[in-house]
């Protein structure tokens, strides 16, 4: 199979900035709490009118720039969201009507904020194979909007943003090398929005106020995440035939300080070895691999020929890694 690789990045966040101690005049937390136990200090907030796919475009603009291609170059658009614009149909498809991608596919992937992480592979298998040259491979996220507000043990944690990467095959010995995925169903209800589906629907007997929210059982969050966030880096570099002494750069999901320090921990790393930018935006869900990605490159963190493991974690339960080659 050809190789296959990352050509261009972009990157996008809304303008408006939300801080801890804005938080701590909405509810019962303080800048000191936030800090402790996530390692958040800010996050961007979509303006009303603001949907998932606008944050979208803007990301997939400037990745396309960065290809040097244009719109009509896309074969195919996956967007890996949680938050989508609509329940139906897909906010890809939205974002390839606003980007004028006028003759590519597009569908959405939901592995939460695991999604990205899947998407690029899925995508990078397209791409490998005839009939698909360029590939946009979106995470785009607003969770804000899917919060509840009076809930201080969710709503301080996520911010909105979205990241995008356009690949397309590269020469030998570089590129997305491979894949490591996972899924335990049986976890499904740790994280979640219980209403709004057809299991329980916007009215219905069985619904009840706040049902409509993102739910997550933080203990059980935990408990998962400090072992597959390790156990899919090891997994995707046993798979490639690398080890850890080969990796240039982890880049994580952006859920918690705390579990990315445990993770490196176990993992037997320093945490030189990884980036994080949660401090400056929260946990983006889906779009936090892309948007901090793209935000080590740029800080010239790494660069053609680093080995990076791009790994992430979340709801489903879902989790997973990639192996890239600059």
């Amino acid at each position: 199979m050809a190789s296959v690789g990352i050509v261009g990045m972009g990157s996008y966040v809304p303008p408006h900035e939300m801080t801890n101690e804005d938080w701590a005049d909405i509810v019962d937390t303080s800048d000191e709490w936030i800090t402790t136990k996530t390692g958040m200090k800010k996050r961007r907030i979509a303006d009303p009118g603001v949907s998932t796919s606008d944050l979208a475009v803007e990301a997939c603009k400037i990745a396309i720039e960065d290809a040097g291609l244009e719109a009509s170059d896309i074969d195919m658009i996956i967007l890996a969201t949680s938050s989508p614009d609509v329940p139906l149909s897909s906010t890809a498809g939205i974002v390839q009507d606003k980007l004028g991608c006028t003759d590519c596919a597009a569908f959405d992937i939901n592995a939460v904020c695991a999604g990205w992480v899947h998407a690029l592979d899925v995508g990078s298998r397209y791409v490998a194979t005839p009939g698909y040259d360029n590939v946009l491979v979106v995470g785009s996220e607003i969770y804000s909007r899917i919060l509840n507000w009076d809930d201080r043990t969710t709503c301080v944690l996520f911010g909105d943003g979205a990241g995008a990467a356009v690949i397309s095959k590269v020469e030998s010995g570089r590129g997305i090398l491979g894949s490591w995925l996972l899924s335990d169903g049986s976890g499904s209800s740790v994280i979640e929005i219980p209403a709004g589906g057809v299991r329980t629907p916007i009215p219905s007997e069985g619904f009840v106020e706040g049902m409509q929210y993102f739910h997550m059982d933080g203990r059980a969050v935990w408990d998962f995440a400090i072992e597959a966030f390790p156990q899919a880096v090891r997994g995707v570099l046993d798979r490639v035939g690398k080890s850890l002494d080969d990796v240039d750069l982890i880049i994580p999901h952006q859920a918690n300080i705390n579990i990315i320090e445990a993770g490196m921990k176990n993992l037997g790393l320093p945490m030189s070895k990884t980036f994080t930018n949660l401090h400056k935006y929260g946990n983006t869900a889906g779009a936090s691999v892309p948007i901090a990605l793209k935000e080590a490159v740029d800080e010239g963190l790494v660069g053609p020929g680093s080995l990076i493991v791009t790994a992430a974690f979340g709801g489903g339960l879902a989790w997973g890694a990639n192996a890239i080659v600059l």
